[in-house]
């Protein structure tokens, strides 16, 4: 008998819905930092509402919902995480994020790996992890602090 545990796959969410204030500012985020390009549209009574964007690297599909109300007051949690391949690409965001001029939490360390908060122009917290698996060396652990 199947249990429903055994349908889920490794990276198999469906989308991830955020508040946003302005879909063309947050649009701008997720293209920027991440790479991601609009999917569709919703529509509305009066034109499109919503966009629903895709990254072609991976990662969850998300749609950007227009809601100023829940957009004003994000929660102090990660709204979700997104993996990185390895410590390497963690400095790499943050680098990216400090040259774009955008906010972003320390570089810290958890457990075995690196990992850094990133903000989203209405201050949705993005959690960004080395992925499940990756190991530093004990050398690494001794000769590369965190910068």
């Amino acid at each position: 008998m199947k249990t429903f545990h055994t349908f889920l796959e490794n990276d198999n969410i469906h989308h991830v819905r955020i508040a946003v204030s302005n879909l063309e500012r947050s649009f701008a985020f997720w293209h920027d930092v991440f790479g991601y390009e609009r999917d569709f549209d919703f529509p509305g009574p009066d034109g499109v509402v919503n966009w629903a964007i895709k990254s072609e690297g991976g990662g969850p599909s998300i749609v950007l919902w227009v809601d100023a109300a829940r957009a004003a007051d994000p929660p102090p949690y990660p709204l979700f995480s997104l993996s990185l391949p390895d410590e390497q690409a963690v400095y790499d965001l943050a680098a990216e994020l400090d040259r774009l001029g955008l906010e972003h939490g320390e570089l810290t360390t958890l457990g075995q790996a690196a990992r850094v908060f990133a903000y989203d122009p209405d201050r949705n917290k993005i959690g960004c992890y080395v992925r499940h698996g990756y190991r530093r060396s004990a050398e690494d652990i001794r000769l590369r602090p965190l910068r």
